[in-house]
């Protein structure tokens, strides 16, 4: 068991994937939001944006929704916590010339 939580973590650290919803984890009947906040930082002309966004909490992670608003070639990774962890760390990158305009949600 610990080793299948620990290899999911560490393979769901290890991907990136491109498109313009990010869900990471498992959501059931029983998972509920604990924090949600949407991030909106603006282009930069023939510059990608790089930014990271950290949340420590108390109850263990079961899920993370990551929205592009842009509907653009950005990316999130997860670089440190995440599922089955209090705390997660997530690098944005934008697609060049566009702004970051994320909707984040973590549910436990």
């Amino acid at each position: 068991m610990k080793l299948t939580l620990l290899l999911s973590v560490f393979v769901l650290t290890m991907t990136t994937v491109l498109s313009s919803t990010y869900f990471f984890g498992e959501q059931t009947k029983d998972t509920r939001i604990v924090f949600r906040d949407k991030l909106k930082y603006e282009a930069i002309p023939l510059k990608k944006r790089v930014k990271t966004f950290t949340y420590n909490g108390t109850p263990i992670i079961k899920a993370i929704s990551c929205y592009d608003f842009q509907n653009s070639e950005a990316s999130v990774n997860i670089t440190s916590g995440g599922i089955g962890f209090n705390y997660v760390e997530l690098r944005l990158k934008s697609q060049r010339s566009y702004r970051l305009d994320y909707a984040i949600e973590i549910y436990a």
